[in-house]
């Protein structure tokens, strides 16, 4: 295997420098447009690498992942297409073979057969190996099976055909409009955005550290907090969001968390261009823990006891009193006294608790 790697890649490396030769003979050493990089060249290639990052990891996130894998929502089939392009063109990616690998993913999150876990493999390793985990994982006989049930339309299929093809259309576009040398850096950075922030950074430190809202099965984590990297990955971070409820196209479910991703299908569904299906939000996430905690005052007795001590003290009765509770916890508009509000706070420590200890009501 290794020396079939070695020797395609001397290939790939005696057609690429010839076709640079002929590139900087025909038409120089800066192509038709390579002037615009000169001058602040750095500034310039970091804008470059920040705004393609975003878009194509942009791209992934709203088609492949929420769209085509989960269902979240249904993006306008010419969008949908455009972003399809932009990933094949970009990082040579095919929906069927994405797709098929993520669906795979969550199945075995975290577990010997999930083709990309650090928890199995090492942090280090997805880092810098994870491509080649994914490229293996394509091609086995289990996911080619969830791959052989992925609906499909020519273009699709066509892609998933010659996923090469989309690299080498870019690279020589780089090549012709910028020269060898401004080309080659584009390209590089291209080339670079899916192994180092989807398989890197998501698969990688987003099974790895961070913090949890819900408690679901594997080592998923939430790194939101890190903004300006969950910006630029459009909300991918949160990803104990997304692992405990997968098919909400929403990724945030606190409100200091924010999902880009999300805020776009929004812009989207808003305009006529994606229809939402499923989103689970912060405002979700107050009901669920409404339907927690008073599950808990229902069920535990100590909690039972004080509610009722509680209402006799308020001159109410408690299903009075559970409902305003349960009412203040989504977030309406209800006035509790400090009593009530310490037993919502004890309740909450409770379930934590609980929560820590894999317990439930």
């Amino acid at each position: 295997m290794i020396k079939s790697i070695l020797k395609t890649s001397a290939v790939l490396a005696g057609v690429y420098l010839g076709v640079i030769y002929l590139i900087d003979y025909a038409l120089g050493s800066n192509g038709i447009l390579g002037t615009i990089w000169e001058g602040n060249s750095v500034i310039k290639f970091a804008l470059y690498a920040i705004a393609m990052t975003h878009i194509t990891i942009t791209s992934m996130s709203i088609s492949f992942h929420r769209y085509h894998t989960h269902k979240g929502v249904v993006v306008n089939k010419f969008i949908d297409t455009l972003m399809q392009l932009n990933l094949w063109l970009v990082g040579g990616m095919s929906k069927l073979d994405w797709v098929s690998v993520h669906i795979y993913h969550h199945a075995h999150s975290d577990q010997p057969k999930d083709p990309h876990s650090p928890v199995q493999k090492g942090l280090l390793h997805i880092l810098f190996l994870g491509v080649f985990d994914y490229t293996k994982a394509k091609n086995s006989p289990a996911i080619l099976k969830i791959r052989k049930t992925l609906k499909r339309n020519k273009l699709e299929q066509f892609i998933a055909d010659h996923t090469l093809l989309g690299l080498v259309i870019t690279t020589f576009l780089n090549l012709v409009l910028f020269g060898p040398f401004y080309g080659s850096i584009a390209s590089l950075i291209n080339f670079s955005i899916s192994p180092i922030f989807a398989v890197g950074g998501v698969n990688g430190f987003a099974h790895w550290f961070g913090y949890k809202n819900h408690n679901y099965k594997d080592n998923s984590r939430n790194l939101g907090f890190l903004f300006p990297l969950n910006f630029l990955i459009c909300g991918e971070l949160d990803h104990n969001n997304h692992h405990a409820h997968p098919k909400s196209c929403s990724f945030r479910h606190r409100w200091f968390e924010f999902d880009w991703g999300y805020f776009y299908i929004k812009l989207m569904n808003y305009s006529g261009l994606a229809k939402i299906k499923n989103a689970y939000t912060p405002k979700t996430l107050k009901k669920d823990l409404s339907v927690k905690l008073t599950a808990l005052m229902e069920k535990d007795y100590r909690f039972r006891k004080r509610l009722e001590e509680l209402a006799e003290e308020l001159n109410t009765n408690a299903d009075e009193l559970f409902t305003m509770i349960k009412d203040y916890i989504e977030g309406k508009k209800v006035e509790v006294t400090k009593d009530v509000k310490a037993l919502i706070g004890e309740a909450k420590r409770t379930l934590y608790a609980n929560y820590k200890l894999n317990l439930s009501y």
